[in-house]
């Protein structure tokens, strides 16, 4: 019996929804129906006798034909028929050839009539007939006693089996034909009352009786055992068929969801103890088809909610006491084949357009979702099916970039991203280098060609074109990297990272014409996998000065195309060279160091060039974005990675001697006299950042002559210290005024003339 409830309870909830929809679609017919034109108060009849408020005086076909017809109503009250709808609205019957309304008669233009049809009554009457809801008294007396009514037969029906079965009265074939007599007479009589125009009443009873030809053939094979699991199997297969065919003949999404919960409850209401997945699956898709077809041919998207719910069950209950790892093929390819199915109905509900279309699609969303878990639960043990469903999944997610947009494209990448890497980091090994390689050049290379089809194809280049086209390069290469490395024991990543940038390039180079601006991204690209080379191949200096280099040319091309964003990130590039180089002057010196002539003096003097060469670019760039900044900071950058260098040579030449007097003195005058050869040059050419800076090194300079030089120095050193810190100070100072008077001079002439 609980299995039995279990059903009636899962009708309950289709009807519940069912009510929900058609809530929705009158909502829908509601705001898509015009207006209806303003009543002209002269078309009325001069005979019409208006009812009173709130009588009814339309009788529909619905009523059995036992009620008088609109047409002798009307003729009885002395309302012409072609007037008997009246109150304004035009009936068909009064419409002449060609869909025209008749000419009224004179005497309906009467103004006695026009008077009198402005009545506080008939207007309270028109909209009493128009706008007036359906009352709380009408829903309980023609639907909600329907639907208990029918469900308390049903159970009636279970629980007198069960006394019978307690009380022996009846055998039990005869317990299963009655039911069934029952269930076929229930259903005849609730098509009489659908044709005899009691639509909701004659599909209520025609449903209960369909509930009941399920119960009975339940009880035949579980209860009494009177047929055998094929037999009740295609019972329940046979009555799914006849209330679907009701349902679609009387239009009746009720018993449509009867036919639909019924099919897919039958192998819960049929349980068996031996696996039969393939029938069972197949019997679950050929239902999903079905449910399509019916929900399209008459409009009830609610439909596919069952049979999604009723899916995810039936897959779940087979799989909780069946499924093992060697069925993972057969599974795969089933969820496979009901997630593409849902994903066509949830596409076919999106562009319905409806309210209901649309809630369906929404629910239908999680499909995809559920079957990616799934398949990654049911493909985690084995590596190599993996492999082809993650390229698999990535050829249908270039696809769907290509009718979507790169964003959906993106997402799937993604999500195929995750495993994939996951992958690589249980499987790493000279056993799976090639699968892997493959896999993560196949799925690059679906990306990539996504990527191409909507640049060509659209015009726009959003973030997450962006996005994806820098993160499949830069992932899909970290991947290769990471299998490379564990199963090549030489060094090749960094021609491997070298050959990469290259053809980023050459990428850049065939689109550069169409597409400039995915030409830009890939040439960035390609200047990152330079740099991850460089890190890879090179030690100490060298990355340093590759970096540079790399940076210095991203700053230029930036200027060159205009683009902010690839200069800004050039600069970030050179900034972290410089950095580096200032982190390794300050380094101890190695043994056996040449001063001026050894590999971190070759790294700040390229450093120091690169940074005059970009302030170089600025300058000749008139109308560049931010020209003086960048200028400025070009050369200052130059200023202080010589002012290091300095400082490094002069420690690392007298560290060696262990001379710490001469070292602390030398470093002292260096300073001043560069802050003096700065002030000058300042001053000669009137740039004032120039002269700033050698401001703060004559302040860096006096600080350390009268705070570590004072203190530390012998009585000679310390003199020649302070001496030569003053007159470098008094001649700093002198070139300061005689510029201030020549300045007065050439304002004074200025003046004059």
């Amino acid at each position: 019996m609980s299995e039995a409830l279990l059903f009636l309870m899962v009708v309950a909830l289709g009807a519940a929804l069912r009510r929900a929809f058609v809530r929705i679609e009158q909502l829908e017919r509601a705001q898509s129906r015009p207006a209806e034109p303003a009543m002209s108060q002269a078309t009325l009849p001069a005979e019409s006798n208006l009812p009173p408020t709130g009588e009814s005086h339309e009788t529909g076909p619905d009523t059995g034909g036992s009620h008088e017809t609109e047409r002798d109503s009307g003729e009885r009250r002395g309302v012409p028929p072609s007037h008997a709808r009246g109150f304004g609205l035009l009936d068909h019957r009064s419409l002449g050839k060609g869909g025209q309304p008749e000419a009224p008669p004179a005497a309906v233009v009467a103004p006695a009539m026009v008077q009198e049809t402005t009545s506080p009554e008939l207007r309270s009457f028109r909209l009493q007939k128009v706008e007036d809801p359906e009352s709380l008294e009408t829903q309980i007396g023609t639907q909600w006693l329907l639907y208990i009514g029918v469900i308390a037969i049903v159970i009636g029906v279970a629980y007198f089996e069960k006394l019978a079965i307690d009380n022996r009265w009846i055998g039990e074939t005869a317990r299963v034909i009655q039911g069934a007599v029952l269930g076929l007479v229930l259903t005849f009589v609730g098509t009489r009352f659908v044709r005899a125009g009691y639509a909701l009443y004659g599909q209520m009873i025609a449903g209960g009786g369909g509930a009941i030809l399920y119960l009975s053939t339940y009880a035949a094979f579980n209860f009494y055992h009177l047929i055998d699991r094929p037999v009740a199997f295609g019972l329940m297969i046979a009555i799914t068929a006849m209330v679907a065919w009701l349902a679609d003949r009387r239009q009746s999404q009720g018993l449509a969801l009867l036919a639909v919960g019924g099919g897919f409850a039958t192998p819960f209401l049929l349980p068996g103890t031996t696996d039969a997945q393939l029938a069972l699956f197949g019997y679950d898709a050929i239902l999903i088809g079905g449910t399509v077809l019916l929900s399209r041919r008459r409009n009830w998207p609610i439909l596919n909610i069952v049979s999604y719910v009723f899916t995810l069950c039936t897959v779940a209950a087979w799989a909780a006491p069946f499924y093992t790892s060697a069925k993972f093929l057969p599974t795969e390819l089933f969820i496979t084949l009901f997630c593409a199915m849902f994903v066509y109905i949830l596409r076919e509900c999106y562009r319905s357009g409806q309210v209901s279309g649309k809630v369906v699609a929404l629910i239908l969303g999680t499909a995809p979702v559920v079957y990616y878990l799934a398949s990654i639960a049911i493909l985690t043990d084995h590596p190599t099916a993996m492999l082809v469903w993650l390229v698999a999944v990535m050829l249908a997610g270039g696809v769907l970039s290509t009718g979507i947009g790169t964003g959906a494209g993106l997402a799937v990448w993604f999500a195929v991203t995750l495993p994939l890497m996951v992958w690589i980091q249980l499987h790493m090994g000279q056993a799976w280098l090639v699968p892997g390689l493959a896999t993560v050049g196949g799925v690059y290379a679906i990306a990539l060609a996504s990527q191409l089809y909507c640049a060509f194809e659209r015009d726009e280049f959003e973030v997450a074109d962006i996005l994806w086209l820098h993160g499949n390069g830069l992932l899909m290469f970290a991947s290769a990297y990471v299998l490379i490395d564990a199963a090549v024991h030489t060094p090749i990543t960094g021609a491997v990272a070298a050959a990469f940038g290259l053809w980023q390039w050459g990428l850049a180079a065939g689109i550069v014409k169409r597409r400039r601006d995915h030409a830009i991204h890939f040439v960035t690209l390609g200047f990152t996998f330079l740099s991850i080379a460089i890190a890879l191949q090179f030690d100490g200096p060298a990355i340093t000065i590759g970096w540079a280099v790399e940076g210095a040319l991203v700053v230029a091309l930036g200027l060159r195309e205009r683009r902010d964003w690839l200069r800004m990130g050039g600069v970030l590039l050179f900034a972290v060279a410089v950095g580096r180089t200032v982190m390794l002057l300050a380094s101890d010196a190695p043994v056996g160091h040449v001063v001026f002539l050894n590999s971190r003096a070759a790294c700040a003097l390229v450093v120091i060039a690169l940074s005059y060469g970009l302030a170089w670019l600025h300058y000749r760039e008139p109308d560049a974005p931010d020209r003086d900044l960048g200028i400025g900071a070009g050369l200052i950058t130059a200023q202080v990675v010589a002012v290091a260098l300095l400082t490094s040579e002069i420690n690392a030449y007298w560290a060696l001697r262990e001379w710490t007097f001469e070292r602390q003195l030398g470093t002292s005058v260096t300073w001043g006299v560069y802050a003096t050869v700065l002030i000058i040059i300042g001053l000669k050419n009137g740039y004032a950042p120039i002269r700033y800076f050698a401001i703060l090194v004559f302040s860096v300079t006096i600080v350390k002559v009268f705070a570590v030089d004072m203190a530390e120095l012998e009585r000679i050193y310390r003199v020649a210290s302070v001496i030569g810190l003053g007159t470098l100070l008094l001649v700093t100072s002198y070139l300061y005024s005689r510029s201030r008077r020549a300045h007065s001079a050439i304002d004074d002439r200025n003046g004059r003339g």
